[in-house]
Order: structure tokens, then sequence, then C-alpha cells
């Protein structure tokens, strides 16, 4: 039994150099994974980390790379389209009806008889406050989550590379479309496409594509469900000044323009409040937009000095009309906040929209039909729902074309024009595979 225990104790016994040896080893080993986890451009290596040499990732984050919300690099941006139709052999063309340029590239089908389909989408974004941003907003990011930090990723470069990912696989399968495809990309939808959309469905050069459907936008969604617009919000916006009396910064007097602003907000949040109000009834509900209009003051402008009274307040305010408003009755609410406030008052219309047009999503519609039966066949679900902003998709439908708003933007937290706003990477490349199968049959549609 002694012998026994002794052999045990010699066997554990470790010497002391051998221990030190032993420990070097597990310090270098965990230093070896730590070196491992981190990539040389401080990605973080990990389940994701190989998409970052993937293509169609490489060129979605050199788009997003290129800061579209200044005017001085839209021309970079178009000049990014340029070389992937050269490097794809697409023609293209660029346009400029209005003064800012809109880029079309072409893959043609077999039958140029039947109506084209547009895949539109802008490149253009909104700006970004960079110190509200968990990465910066134009670095394109991607975190070990797999999500790819941009302006941009949702709002809408996303849906152009996916387009033009799903036309490099036609080409390079040598599939055949009978009809034909459009790429357009905008350049001011944002601003309110003054000099894009709006004026460009107006030009010889538009019905020259013979559009018969067209792909733009849609949105994003915390479920599998993908959400498809058939109709758009119309969108106002007003640039309003309320003036009063003004004065030395140290006197009180009555009616100066803040005291009218007050009153005259005070006028515009009463009905705000109402439209909130219906907003919270219908949440649960896809078309649940069409039933309020949103109301937002976005900016506020006053004064002209700290110790001078203000005698003018300038506020832009953003509305986007419920489906059944009458304009007319939206004009003489504007009208009763005007006089509310006081009679020395103005407004600006920067952006009134009085038409919005429905697209069919029913099976009098074989392009409907065609999306709905193909994503089915994939096992994905589609609903179609009333789109709460305003997209160029709007000029298209009411230009009779039948136009769905549509991203498979899915699992994902709706960021468009917000911080943070991002994709992540399978979802952006689940969508080229999605596209793909859509638009094959799409141009298959008799």
């Amino acid at each position: 039994m002694k012998h026994f225990q002794s052999l045990k104790y010699r066997v554990c016994a470790i010497p002391v150099k051998t221990f030190l040896l032993i420990t070097v080893k597990m310090i270098l080993l965990v230093w070896l994974a730590v070196v491992l986890v981190i990539s040389c451009n401080g990605q973080i290596v990990n389940k994701y980390e190989h998409y970052l040499d993937d293509p169609a990732v490489k060129l979605f984050r050199e788009y997003l790379q290129i800061d579209t919300s200044k005017e001085e690099n839209i021309q970079t941006g178009l000049d990014f389209w340029i070389r992937q139709a050269n490097d794809v052999g697409l023609p293209y063309a660029v346009y400029s009806p209005a003064g800012k340029p809109i880029f079309v590239a072409t893959l043609e089908g077999s039958d140029p008889s039947l109506p084209s389909i547009m895949l539109n989408s802008h490149m253009d974004v909104v700006k970004a406050k960079a110190s509200e941003w968990k990465y910066p907003p134009f670095d394109a990011y991607m975190d070990e989550n797999g999500d790819i930090y941009a302006r941009g990723a949702q709002d809408t470069k996303d849906i152009a590379i996916q387009y033009l990912e799903a036309i490099k696989r036609f080409k390079k399968e040598n599939v055949t479309l009978p009809r034909t495809l459009h790429i357009t990309i905008m350049t001011d939808e944002e601003s309110g496409s003054a000099q894009g959309m709006k004026v460009f469905v107006n030009t010889n050069e538009f019905k020259t594509l013979n559009v018969g459907f067209a792909f733009d936008e849609g949105q994003t969604t915390p479920g599998d469900t993908i959400l498809a617009s058939f109709v758009d919000k119309r969108a106002w916006l007003m640039n309003f000044t309320i003036r009063g009396v003004g004065g030395h910064g140290s006197l009180m007097p009555d009616g100066t323009a803040m005291d009218n602003f007050h009153t005259f907000l005070n006028a515009v949040n009463e009905y705000r409040d109402t439209q909130k109000a219906i907003l919270k009834s219908v949440a649960n509900s896809t078309i649940g937009a069409a039933s309020y209009t949103s109301i937002n003051i976005n900016t506020l402008k006053g004064g002209i000095a700290s110790n001078v009274i203000a005698t003018e307040i300038n506020a832009i305010m953003d509305m986007r009309l419920a489906s059944n408003a009458n304009p007319l009755d939206i004009q003489a609410l504007i009208n009763s906040w005007l006089r509310a406030a006081g009679n020395n008052n103005s407004v600006i219309y920067i952006r009134r929209e009085n038409e919005s047009g429905i697209t069919s999503v029913d099976d009098t519609n074989p392009f409907w039909v065609s999306i709905r039966n193909t994503l089915n066949g994939m096992g994905i679900e589609l609903k179609p729902v009333v789109k709460a902003a305003m997209s160029d998709a709007v000029y298209i439908r009411n230009k009779g074309i039948p136009t769905i708003g549509f991203a498979t933007k899915t699992r994902t937290i709706h960021r468009l024009h917000a911080k943070d706003e991002y994709q992540n990477v399978e979802t952006f490349l689940r969508g080229i595979d999605i596209y793909t199968e859509v638009l094959k049959d799409l141009a298959n549609v008799p």
C-alpha cells in the first residue's frame, strides 16, 4: 500500500522546468488565439469574416463608401456605375433631363416587342452625423455579427448591387430572358426627385425604355415575410414663416414671433395627436399606414442675435398624407393653422404631391402573380403593404406602369435615415439569390 502511494506521488509531481515550459506554451497559444481573431484591417474574424472577400460584398462596401450625401461626390458614384456597366458588358446611357444625371444600364432581352422591366434605385443618401454612429457612416464596417454599417445600407444602395449581381449571374450562366431589364440609378430622390424621376418619366428617353413593370425601393421587416408596397403616401414639404414684433432682448412684448409660433405649434400638435391615435390603432396592420397622415417639424430657424427678439421663425414641416386625405381639406387645415398664429404669416410649398397611383396586387396583375409564386416556391411569404413614405415609384405608377416597392431586408431593424443604418451580410447575399429567381421569372411573363 505504501509503495502504491509513493508511485502515485512520483507520477503527479512535475519538475519546475517542465511546469514553466507548459505555462509558456499555454501563453503562446492564448496569444495566437488573440491574433487570429483580429484581421489586418481591424475587422473581427469569425464565421462572417470570409464574406469580406466575396466580390458582391466588396462591391457593396465600395459603393457604400462613396459619400453621396454630398453633391460633389455624385460624379464619383456615376463613375462607379459606368465602370460596372463596362465590366459586365452592359450598354448604358446617362441622361440629364433637369440638370442631375440619371444612369441607365441595359440587359437586352430576346424579344424587344415585350415591354421591359425597370429596376430602380437611387444613389443619393441623406446626411449622417458621424458622432452619433457606432462606426463611421461611410466606412461600411462589418462587425462581429456580420452587420455592415453605412448610410445607404438600407436606403437604397443594397438593391442596386443586388440587381447588378443577379444580371451578372444571367450573363455568366448564358440565361436568355425574353424581356429587357433596365437598371436605373437616380441621383436626387432624397431631395424630392424634381430633377430625377419626376421629370424623367415625361421624356422621350423614358418612353424609349418601353417599361411594362418596375421594381423600386422596398422596406425592412423584423420578420421573415417580405413586404411589398403597392402604393406610396403623398409627400408635402412646407416652409412656414411665422412673424411677430421684435425689439431689445430685455423686453417682453406681446405678439412676438415665438408667441405666435407657440400658437401655431399647439394647433399642429392637436392635429398630430389625432393622427398618432390612428397610428396606434392600426399598428399591426400591413396597410395601416394608409389610415393616418404623418406630420413632423424637422427644422427650425429664427433670430439674428442673442439679444434681439426674433421677428421671424421658420419651420420646415414634412407631411405624408393618408390615402383617403383630400388635398383640399389638408390645404384648408394648413391655412387654419396660419390664421390661428396671426395675420402676417406665410407658407412656401417645397413639395406638394396630390396623386399616388395604385398597383394591383391580386390575380389580375401577372407580374404580382409571378413574384408571389416565385417567392412561395422558395418558401418565402409575400405581403402587400402601403408605403408610409414616398419614393420614385409614385411617378412611375402615375404613368400607369405597375410598380412594386420590393426589398429582401428581412430580420432587419428599420434604420432608414437613422443612425447606425446597417444590413447583415448574409441578408444582403440572400437577397441576390432572391432577386435572381424573381427577375428570371418576371422576365418570362408572357
